[in-house]
């Protein structure tokens, strides 16, 4: 009897194994297979239709390989962009490691930081640079970008842009040699002329504590309206400026907060805030968003404060903002970090100016850091071992003329100035310079023409003294007279960088050349 195969199915004899059944199967057509058997054996169809069924599986079958083949592909090229990602950054690391290793790296300074190019000093470029280079810092870019606000509250957005009318942009001049570009709040409008409350840096010679001659002032409004400005006054000790600028009309003020209980980190937990800047063109806000830190600046100024906002050396003098649109401080550079000048304290500053026409602070011979800023938890273990839940400040370092007569030590703990308490070295500051300013308004009064001569003028300062010796704890008063006010310069640092030669080179063709720092 003769046997009868099916069109497109393969005859399989009981002796034929499944293995060879399986590859002979795999040779065939994949549409053939899924459709002759069931699909050729209907009955009463023409094949006009069963050709176009035919190509409809077919063109199925390629559109699911195509989709598959795509995947692959997409799949390997990820792989290998990932593969040549790393590869180059391995590369990278082993070269910086190798130059950091040589004799030319050790001896040049650098600033290093992952996510920029290197910046090469001036004095140090002696041959045209490689085709890699790191931007520094304070790059324009690095500022943050308005657009930050939009992870707060629209009601944050509205007092940034509020505060924004007061903000402008300052440059200044020796002669046509620029100096510096910073920013600056407009704090009073008084009979035609505006005050900008900014930082020293704008007006002084790099890294000398010495106001720069033949100095000009650019005063840039947010409308992009330059106005020209002057010196009022200046403090090279806690880096404060203002600046005049007559004006024909109104300009915007806004005041710097009194209230010291937001820097109170004993009962309230880092707060939300906004460091506000402008650069020297027309609608140009910068704003970053961060919490304050309760820890120290690394600057010597000891009423320095930090925020974790990340700011460029064009919102150096530009005010800090809490999230209920109070100006909390005025902010400095830092390459980690932003210290800033707390409110009250630019307050009292401004006070003494007015009074005075300068600030005048007591040298009283000590060096102190608020007591909690201790990174050592062992110290501050012994510490609250003998006086639990002490506040105040710890003494760091006794300078000349000495406080040893007074017995005052490294190491001690003062938690009161004339009776008043305090938490933190800035408060401690603010308490100083209100006790100055009430001592020389009480000199004016009882003797009006020696007016705010300090020559003559003696104050005695009465510290609370908390004492760890060993196993041994003690509480004294310690007093302190004060004859000497106002260090002529060099009393506290406020480093902003050294000047940087930035290369742009593609391909060994130089690009741009600028100078920043």
């Amino acid at each position: 009897m003769e046997e009868i195969i099916p069109v497109g199915r393969e005859h399989v004899s009981p002796q034929t194994p499944l293995t060879e059944v399986i590859s002979t199967s795999e040779t065939t057509s994949g549409v053939d297979e899924l459709c002759a058997g069931d699909f050729y054996n209907l009955r009463g169809v023409d094949d006009d239709t069963k050709a176009s069924k035919k190509r409809q599986l077919r063109m199925r079958e390629e559109r699911i390989q195509n989709r598959r083949l795509k995947k692959q592909r997409k799949r390997r090229e990820a792989q290998e962009t990932v593969e040549r990602a790393l590869k180059l950054r391995e590369e990278l690391r082993q070269n910086r490691l190798d130059f950091e290793a040589s004799v030319k790296g050790r001896e040049d300074e650098f600033y290093y930081t992952p996510r920029w190019r290197r910046a090469v000093p001036v004095d140090k470029v002696k041959k045209p640079l490689p085709d890699f280079e790191w931007i520094p810092y304070d790059s324009m870019d690095e500022f943050g970008r308005v657009s930050e606000l939009k992870h707060t509250s629209w009601r944050v957005e509205e007092l940034t842009l509020q505060l924004a009318k007061s903000i402008v942009g300052l440059e200044s001049y020796s002669g046509n040699k620029h100096l510096f570009s910073c920013s600056g709040t407009i704090v009073e409008y008084l009979m035609g002329t505006g005050y900008v409350v900014t930082s020293a840096s704008l007006v002084k010679w790099p890294h000398q504590d010495k106001q720069a001659d033949q100095l000009k002032i650019d005063v840039h409004l947010p409308s992009g309206e330059v106005l020209k400005g002057s010196v009022s006054n200046v403090d090279f000790s806690y880096n404060i400026c203002v600046v005049e600028v007559p004006s024909t009309l109104q300009l915007p003020t806004k005041r710097f907060s009194a209230d010291t209980r937001i820097f109170n980190f004993y009962e309230r937990h880092p707060k939300d805030v906004v460091a506000v800047g402008r650069l020297c063109k027309p609608w140009s806000l910068n704003a970053a968003l961060g919490k304050l830190v309760p820890k120290r600046s690394q600057f010597d100024c000891e009423e320095l404060l930090v925020s974790s906002c990340r700011i460029s050396k064009r919102g150096v003098g530009g005010p800090l903002m809490d999230f209920d649109g109070n100006i909390i401080g005025m902010n400095f550079y830092d390459k980690k970090e932003t210290p800033f000048l707390p409110g009250f304290i630019v307050l009292k500053c401004l006070q003494h100016f007015n009074d005075f026409k300068k600030v005048i602070r007591p040298l009283h011979g000590l060096r102190v850091r608020t007591l909690h800023e201790d990174e050592q938890l062992t110290a501050l273990e012994k510490i609250h071992h003998g006086f639990p839940e002490v506040r105040g400040v710890i003494v760091e370092k006794v300078e000349v003329p000495s406080a040893e007569h007074s017995e005052i030590k490294v190491g001690d703990i003062i938690t009161h100035v004339n009776d008043v308490p305090f938490s933190s070295a800035a408060e401690l500051g603010g308490i100083l310079l209100d006790t100055c300013a009430q001592h020389m308004l009480q000199r004016q009064k009882l003797d009006p023409t020696k007016g705010g001569n300090q020559m003559e003028t003696v104050i005695s300062l009465k510290f609370d003294v908390k004492t760890v010796r060993g196993r041994r704890s003690e509480a004294t008063t310690r007093t302190i007279d004060v004859s000497r006010f106002n260090p002529t310069g060099g009393f506290n640092r406020w480093p902003l960088g050294r000047l940087y030669f930035i290369r742009r080179v593609e391909n060994g063709t130089l690009f741009t050349e600028k100078h920043r720092g």
